[in-house]
């Protein structure tokens, strides 16, 4: 919810006309923005398609003059070049520069058009021109319109054609038929030339074979290209398949014409008539099915921009269909609203000038329509109200008159109660009095009775104390008189080892006697053992001495463990007597506790009684001087009262006024009239 503070703070701001408006404003401006983008982008691809047939329109002719040329170039080349060629190259290239004058600047190629028209100017001037020139001049010119026909495809975006159908028929449209039928054009010059030389150069035959292989490969490549294309579009299958059957057929025959050329074999004299006949019959095919696929090609890209535009009409009507739907539904939700709010207000108008008969008409089941509902609610409930209040005001008025009275006779009566209490209070006073001496001297006996429990108390706990710590020392005593026996018995054991001991020393002393035996024995190799054995010996000896020593030692802390033992008997039974002392003094000092407790008691219920005396008699006298006062106040109240009730019936008067200043009950008319209670009021 804090998110949307700001956004309710706004639109409290404004007017329901306004928020309607900017509601509408913000739900229309997304929509608007997300039709344009989807018409922009319809109109980017139609853009694209549309340039794309700019690039086939104006490669078509471009293909043409392709053709002428490779006709132009096998006259020339054949000896029978008569100038025919010439007018129907011209003819082609004004069809090409008509295309030029429409489309030239689109596609950026009116320079390399211009260079081509050039070239192929310079070659009216090819008579008596050697053969090989000829023949590499108008090489040059077919590759020239070969590299224009690409680039037209390029600046015209066909080769960047995102359909697969259209970008294969592309494809061989632009980069395979066309550079097809200058290859067959070329192998079919240079097979009559090998047919007609004496001597066939290497040169020339390795051209041919070149260019066979280059055959093969571009009517594979076409081959392909199509059956690509036919998978995408089965349409398309009926009117490609045929022309490239026809194209593959053509160029079988035409590599077998020239296979004896390339193979090294003699020709024969009518070998290259049939190789220039199944030439001509190739490239024929292969300038048809380059027509095929061009209209093909060009049809698939007018197909494309119809279902463009076709989508953007749609995508338009739909738009401003729904455009329309939320325009003529907003303003009927506007004026559903408006009327709602309208009525509501102009009935709530008259509600406040004080007419109860009107009603707020229910137009919707919306919120307004809940509001209108509640609205006449309200109406109801405020009329039985105001019904209600002028039925009270006239009673009220009645009873005001009654109550006056009675608050006379009320008066005196206060009066006479008001002196009794007095009395009443200044006896209950002197017995306070009384009480509360009796109360002080009873506390005093409880406090002593107190004092003296507590004094008990701390004696018979501080002889309990001591009883517990005769009996931690008894227990300690005891502790230390079972440790004082176990060292006499560790003592003992220590003499058992002190024995172990002294049988290890004379056995050493035994056997420092046999090595000294032994070392004597040996001369003087064991003069060395000798004095070994001598001090082992002196050894044993000392170890002797000690544990003499260490035993003497043991006997005598074994007669001090001995006479420890029975002193500490001793002090253990005494202590046993004073632990039995101590408990018959607890459980005197007990049953004294238990008698200066039951006499505490008794101080304490006395005093506490004595006490709820006292406040028991306080109390009584503040509520006589309560009474008193409350009666001083009834008094004082009751001539207030008197006052109120003038004054009460001069409100109801007022009131009475004020009610009929609703309108509660129609006329014959249907028009608001006063309430009933009017005249019954006054």
């Amino acid at each position: 919810m804090l998110i949307v503070q700001p956004a309710i703070r706004l639109m409290n701001r404004l007017t329901y006309s306004r928020k309607m408006f900017v509601a509408a404003f913000f739900f229309c401006v997304p929509i608007a923005l997300l039709s344009c983008f989807l018409i922009n982008t319809i109109l980017e691809q139609i853009d694209f398609s549309t340039k794309e047939r700019y690039g086939v329109q104006y490669a078509a002719p471009l293909v043409k003059v392709l053709e002428s040329v490779l006709e132009e170039r096998n006259a020339a080349l054949a000896g029978g070049d008569d100038g025919s060629g010439r007018a129907s190259s011209e003819q082609v290239l004004d069809g090409v520069d008509l295309v030029d004058a429409r489309l030239g600047d689109a596609l950026a190629v009116k320079g390399p058009l211009q260079a081509l028209k050039l070239k192929m100017g310079r070659l009216n001037g090819m008579h008596g021109t050697p053969a090989r020139q000829t023949f590499e001049m108008y090489n040059d010119v077919s590759a020239d319109l070969l590299r224009l026909i690409v680039r037209v495809a390029d600046n015209s975006n066909l080769t960047l054609d995102p359909d697969i159908d259209s970008y294969y028929l592309m494809d061989t449209f632009v980069t395979k038929l066309p550079p097809l039928a200058d290859a067959i054009m070329r192998a079919n010059l240079i097979e009559s030339r090998l047919s007609k030389a004496s001597a066939p150069s290497l040169g020339d035959r390795t051209d041919l074979v070149v260019l066979a292989g280059q055959i093969r490969t571009l009517v594979d490549a076409a081959n392909k290209n199509i059956r690509a294309a036919c998978e995408k579009n089965t349409k398309l299958s009926g009117r490609l398949q045929k022309p490239l059957q026809e194209v593959d057929t053509s160029t079988a025959a035409f590599l077998k014409a020239i296979m004896n050329s390339t193979s090294g074999g003699v020709p024969s004299a009518a070998s290259p008539a049939r190789a220039a006949t199944a030439a001509n019959e190739a490239i024929s095919a292969v300038f048809m099915a380059n027509d095929t696929v061009s209209r093909e090609l060009d049809g698939l890209l007018v197909a494309r921009v119809a279902g463009f535009r076709t989508r953007m009409t749609i995508y338009l009507a739909i738009s401003f269909a729904l455009f329309l739907i939320g325009v003529y539904l907003n303003i009927g939700c506007y004026l559903s609203v408006r009327y709602g709010i309208v009525s509501v207000k102009d009935v709530t108008l008259k509600i406040a000038e004080g007419d109860l008969t009107v009603e707020v008409p229910v137009l919707s089941q919306d919120e307004l329509g809940e509001m209108a509902r509640v609205c006449n609610t309200m109406t109801e409930n405020l009329h039985r109200i105001v019904t209600t209040l002028s039925d009270v005001t006239g009673r009220v008025y009645s009873c005001a008159g009654k109550l006056s009275g009675s608050v006379d006779q009320q008066s005196g009566f206060s009066t006479e109660l008001s002196s009794s209490v007095v009395e009443i209070s200044s006896t209950m006073e002197e017995f306070t009095s009384t009480a509360s001496q009796i109360a002080q001297h009873s506390q005093s006996v409880v406090e002593r009775a107190d004092k003296t429990l507590e004094d008990t108390k701390l004696g018979a706990a501080e002889v309990e104390n001591l009883s517990f710590k005769v009996n931690d020392i008894s227990q300690n005593i005891q502790a230390n008189l079972s440790e004082i026996v176990e060292l006499g018995r560790k003592s003992k054991e220590i003499n058992k080892v002190m024995e172990i001991i002294n049988n290890i020393a004379n056995q050493t002393k035994l056997i420092a006697f046999n090595a000294a035996l032994e070392a004597a024995s040996a001369g003087e190799a064991g003069k060395r053992f000798g004095v070994v054995a001598v001090e082992i010996r002196r050894l044993a000896d000392s170890v002797v001495e000690s544990t003499s020593e260490i035993e003497g030692k043991i006997t005598e802390i074994l007669d001090s463990v001995n006479r420890l033992v029975m002193s500490s008997e001793k002090s253990f039974q005494l202590i046993q007597e004073g632990q039995e002392y101590a408990s018959h003094t607890v459980s005197m000092l007990i049953e004294s506790v238990d008698g200066v407790e039951e006499t505490a008691d008794a101080a304490r219920q006395i005093s506490l009684s004595t006490q709820q005396q006292q406040i028991a008699s306080s109390q009584v006298v503040l509520a006589l001087k309560d009474i008193e006062q409350g009666v001083r106040y009834a008094t004082d109240s009751i001539h207030s009262t008197n006052s109120v009730t003038d004054e009460l019936l001069e409100l109801s008067e007022q009131m009475n006024k004020l009610v009929t200043t609703f309108k509660v009950c129609k006329d014959d008319n249907g028009q608001g009239t006063a309430t009933p209670g009017e005249t019954a009021g006054r």
